[in-house]
């Protein structure tokens, strides 16, 4: 798992827009608040040694939302890349929209009282190596967005 501060998360050092502190929900001893933009943007990066070779992989964005978080609704992509491959994924949603379509990508709840949203999935092979990119993005302009609390990203056989 990619805690909040291994991510690269668009404007996180503005304070104006991010806020940064700890949760006892977390695992991590920080995690990133969301307090208002209208680019929401979140890559993280991994080295494949750390993962077990002749595996395929599933990313996940781990988060939570605020009461009061609003704009997470809107359609969003995301991808996985790895070794020259990008898989992406259109019409991924941090909250569920009004009318659920097949081809919509929601978030499930977890044992944990976390929300996940799957970013994409990955195959390494033994001799792979490189770096697997994950990216969530959100750009609708006229939408603001608020209260979304992230932790981390995880990565999981699938």
């Amino acid at each position: 798992m990619l805690g909040a501060n291994d991510l690269s998360i668009e404007w996180q050092d503005d304070t104006r827009y991010w806020e940064w502190g700890h949760i006892p929900e977390s695992r991590f001893p920080e995690v990133c608040t969301l307090r208002e933009v209208w680019w929401l943007e979140i890559h993280g990066k991994l080295a494949a040694v750390n993962l077990s070779q002749n595996n395929t992989y599933v990313a996940y964005l781990v988060f939570r939302t605020t009461e009061n978080c609003s704009g997470l609704d809107a359609p969003a992509k995301s991808s996985v890349s790895f070794r020259g491959v990008k898989r992406e994924t259109e019409n991924v949603y941090l909250q569920t929209p009004g009318r659920v379509r097949q081809d919509y990508v929601i978030p499930l709840r977890r044992n944990d009282g976390w929300m996940e949203i799957k970013l994409g999935e990955f195959e390494y092979k033994e001799g792979d190596d490189g770096e697997v990119e994950m990216v969530f993005k959100e750009v609708t302009l006229n939408k603001r967005k608020s209260g979304l609390i992230v932790e981390g990203i995880e990565i999981r056989p699938k």
